[in-house]
């Protein structure tokens, strides 16, 4: 009798670890069709040629999808519209044997025994192999290679839109991201799992201002300084002053407008405690999951702007300066009255002594090229200042700073034939065969306000002859950006292309090569001194 019923009990505990395992979530089921809008879009050849309303077929199947009770139910509800979409021929295009980028590729999914039957793991694996070849409706690359998004429907009035289209919305950009941004594998978060999280925060958003800040701790979670998104047109007001971040403190570091500051008694290496008695420390630890950064350090200086930032023009300001606490009243102005781009006083280039000369590729022109290496004929050393955003002029430079051609970055973009998978551009190359290029030292200066383009031409002037790089860690975000649309007519973006050296280390989230660290301390900026050219100096002069 005991045996019998130790049997029943083996065979009942069975039965319910059985029913268990078929059940599934509505988080679970939610990801699946998250999933499925995004693999049938760019996969499915008839959905690929714009023959769908494909977001009303988003909220035709929706409901049905939460209702399924299992794997069985949930997989027939997707037979059921993949074999309504029509018929798949073969592909004759799609085996190749060329070398991809495939570190961000992820389609392991559409086989999850667990979740769908094998019935349908066998049609979407017949859709991966027989997929959607030539130019996608809904998203195509320009010149370059990145992506442009496009036929997207325009959502008016979605400052709070229903449920259905908030887990839209999440899926539409969940999926451009899974398919086409080429730093995927390097988010901290997994992407899969920012998915299961983010669906139960979409749908408990219980007002507009919770669902805006959802929607930025997404945009947060890929880890890129590139990335952002805009909500209105509205233009915040600014402090006339940088912010760095230096021992965990936000620190004065430079100025927008040297009058601007001087007028607001700001100084350099003010350390600011709190504005408008709100501290500083704690809002950054409060708002920082919503701030994209690509390190840890511009992260938390992004936060320090985005809490400094603000619509009212006057605030109070309590700073550290010299050991002692002080409230002081600060003007905030639109960024354009600072006059930052158009500052005709800046120096574009100098002569620091008789050996060194010096370039700021904040002011220098492709015109400016030939006549600066005329000037500087004689210096041993050089020094060049990519602490700010240069022009598209590395091409110019790289002919009088290299003694031959030499590759600086490998390139990788989104391949539109196989989504997910990119493809490995050739080589970028800098300079040319020059007998007569500049012989003497190059010293090239970074450091965080280095981004994008600027990262980009430190990689290729690190191919001159004789190169060192000096500073702290670059912002980490290389490539050019792609900006589309989120749903509801918000503006956002991301880097758009891979950008490598060409040993395949990335500069994405490290930021460029430093062969000596040097970073700026509090004391050096209450002194006015430049502690990075300093270093410079001091090896030019060596």
């Amino acid at each position: 009798m005991k045996k019998i019923f130790l049997l029943l009990l083996l065979i009942c505990f069975s039965f319910n670890a059985l029913i268990a395992q078929q059940k599934i979530s509505e988080t679970e089921k939610l990801a699946t069709i998250g999933k499925m809008y995004g693999f049938l879009k760019y996969y499915h050849p008839e959905v690929g040629k714009g023959k769908y309303d494909w977001d009303k077929e988003f909220i035709k199947y929706l409901p049905q999808v939460l209702e399924a009770t299992d794997k069985e139910s949930l997989s027939k509800i997707y037979i059921n519209w993949i074999n309504a979409l029509g018929n798949i021929g073969k592909c004759k295009n799609c085996a190749s044997d060329q070398l991809l980028f495939d570190k961000n590729f992820n389609l392991s999914w559409t086989q999850n025994s667990k979740i769908f039957n094998s019935e349908l793991t066998a049609k979407l694996k017949y859709i991966e192999e027989n997929r959607f070849q030539g130019e996608n409706f809904f998203v195509i690359t320009e010149p370059a290679g990145a992506i442009k998004v496009t036929n997207e429907p325009v959502y008016q009035n979605f400052s709070y839109p229903s449920e259905q289209y908030r887990l839209l919305g999440l899926f539409k950009y969940w999926n451009i991201i899974e398919y086409f941004y080429p730093y995927k594998y390097l988010n901290d978060q997994k992407w899969d799992c920012v998915l299961t999280e983010m669906i139960p925060k979409f749908r408990r958003a219980s007002n507009p201002e919770e669902y805006q800040s959802i929607v930025k701790e997404l945009v947060a979670k890929l880890d890129d300084t590139h990335a952002w998104i805009i909500f209105n047109d509205e233009q915040p007001k600014y402090l006339p002053v940088k912010i760095s971040n230096i021992d965990n403190k936000a620190v004065v570091s430079g100025f927008y407008n040297d009058s601007l500051a001087i007028i607001n008694n700001l100084k350099l290496g003010d350390i600011l405690l709190n504005i408008d008695d709100v501290d500083i420390r704690k809002e950054t630890e409060k708002k920082s999951k919503y701030i994209a950064g690509s390190n840890a350090n511009i992260k938390i200086r992004q936060t320090y702007y985005e809490i400094l930032h603000g619509k009212n023009s006057t605030v109070t300001l309590t700073i550290e300066r010299n050991n002692q606490i002080k409230k002081i009243p600060v003007s905030r102005y639109n960024f354009d009255d600072f006059k930052y781009w158009d500052n005709l006083t800046a120096v574009k280039t100098k002569s620091i002594n008789e050996k060194i000369g010096y370039v700021n590729m904040a002011r220098i022109k492709g015109e400016d090229v030939s006549e600066l290496f005329k000037s500087f004929e004689n210096k041993k050393t050089i020094i060049i200042d990519l602490r700010n955003y240069p022009a598209s002029i590395y091409k110019l430079l790289s002919k009088h700073l290299n003694s031959e051609k030499r590759d600086f970055s490998t390139v990788y973009s989104p391949n539109m034939d196989y989504p997910g998978m990119f493809r490995y551009k050739e080589n970028l190359q800098t300079g040319i065969k020059n007998s007569k290029n500049f012989k003497g030292k190059v010293i090239l200066l970074v450091n965080d306000e280095s981004i994008s383009k600027a990262e980009f031409t430190a990689m290729a002037i690190q191919t001159a002859d004789n190169v060192i790089t000096i500073g702290n860690q670059t912002a980490g975000a290389d490539g050019n950006v792609v900006v589309f649309e989120y749903i509801g007519g918000y503006r956002t973006a991301i880097s758009g292309l891979g950008i490598l050296y060409p040993d395949k280390t990335e500069t994405q989230r490290k930021g460029v090569k430093i062969d000596i660290e040097i970073k700026p301390t509090i004391e050096g900026l209450k002194q006015g001194r430049d502690e990075i050219l300093e270093k410079a100096i001091e090896l030019g002069s060596e």
